[in-house]
């Protein structure tokens, strides 16, 4: 079963989309928060403060940079 899910072009695309999603997600997010914190912001600023806006641009950069790198 699992060898017919695999031929499936359509799960196959969404499924390596997703992976590459989060891991850009994941790198983005890190990278931003050592920043911060490597330039003296208190890192309970960061969650309270500039959590939302911040992570809502690091989700709309980390999807454009996923369909950059898996444009046909």
């Amino acid at each position: 079963m699992l060898h017919r899910l695999r031929q499936i072009n359509f799960l196959n695309k969404k499924v390596v989309w997703l992976g590459y999603f989060v891991f850009i997600h994941l790198m983005l997010s890190a990278m931003v928060l050592g920043m911060l914190i490597a330039i003296g912001i208190n890192p309970t600023l960061l969650v309270s403060v500039l959590g939302a806006p911040l992570w809502i641009v690091v989700a709309f950069t980390s999807k454009n940079l996923t369909d950059k790198i898996l444009e046909d």
